[in-house]
């Protein structure tokens, strides 16, 4: 591997998860994400002499991201139907495009959030994002009723967004103040 390969190589270290985060954006399956993580570190490979040193490179390897799911869709005939995929595609883009010191915030703030949750509530969320358990085996090895696993998942993201949002916004006010 040359220097370019090597310092391209790190660059997709640091910028893994805003990656990968678009990635399991649209396929929404965290086991099928990671083969196309690797599928996409590979292009960003082949194509690091297109890129342009000037501009920002995580919008751009997302770009290449969106590119290797769209063509694993077609190769598996099991794209969203009705444009779904390509609106899936840009919002993902968009969110990959934010700002970087914004993600590192965001991140940061998303892991004292999640540490402040009860450990149950942590295991669900490991369980469910981190294994990629679904269903059943997810209410049974989390101890949640199957009914309420969709509403406790939704209310445990709510939970975070919102606790993300206060920890950033006073992080910036002690910053500015």
């Amino acid at each position: 591997m040359d220097d370019c390969s090597i310092s391209t190589f790190l660059t997709i270290s640091e910028n893994r998860s805003r990656i990968l985060a678009v990635i399991v954006a649209m396929v929404r399956d965290f086991e099928v994400a990671e083969d196309l993580f690797q599928e996409t570190v590979i292009e960003i490979l082949k194509s690091e002499e297109r890129f342009d040193p000037s501009r920002s490179f995580a919008p751009w390897a997302c770009a290449i991201a969106r590119n290797v799911v769209l063509q694993h869709w077609r190769r598996q005939s099991k794209a969203p139907s009705n444009g779904v995929s390509d609106m899936i595609a840009e919002l993902a883009l968009i969110a990959a495009e934010g700002n970087d010191d914004t993600w590192r915030r965001e991140r940061t703030a998303l892991r004292r959030c999640f540490q402040r949750l009860p450990d149950r509530m942590q295991r669900l969320l490991l369980l469910r994002y981190g294994h990629n358990i679904k269903g059943k085996q997810l209410a049974d090895s989390a101890a949640v009723r199957q009914g309420s696993i969709r509403t406790t998942l939704a209310r445990l993201r709510n939970q975070l967004r919102t606790c993300i949002d206060t920890n950033v916004s006073q992080r910036l006010q002690e910053a500015n103040g």
